[in-house]
């Protein structure tokens, strides 16, 4: 199945290596999915500046690094083994995220910020 990518803040990633960002995830069906993405050394900085002894969030993918590449690749690997409701949440639809757009509408790796977003 097809998919595009947004991000809903901007692709604002400062070190590819060590960061984590938002994404909305569209798919050809209309569905409309939101995880987080990190990165290992990303968590290891979160722990240790925060002396935790754990760290957990909801609807999270860590990957290698996060160029736009590894997104992608992580993505589409998650649509292939039937994972993506385990592992974004559902958070609408395109008709009830993106105003007057369709799929083919809605540029893929945008920035959230630029498209015309419908009110929650």
């Amino acid at each position: 199945m097809s998919f595009k990518t947004i991000f809903p803040a901007g692709y604002n990633v400062e070190n590819e290596m060590n960061d984590n960002i938002d994404i909305n995830i569209v798919m050809e069906n209309g569905d409309v999915y939101f995880g987080t993405f990190f990165t290992i050394q990303n968590v290891q900085h979160l722990l240790d500046k925060d002396e935790e002894r754990c760290f957990w969030a909801k609807d999270m993918l860590i990957v290698k690094d996060l160029s736009k590449k590894t997104i992608r690749e992580a993505v589409a690997r998650t649509i292939k083994d039937a994972y993506t409701e385990m592992v974004f949440t559902k958070i609408g639809r395109i008709e009830t995220k993106f105003r007057n757009m369709s799929f083919d509408d809605i540029p893929d790796m945008a920035n959230g910020y630029e498209l015309d977003l419908a009110d929650d």
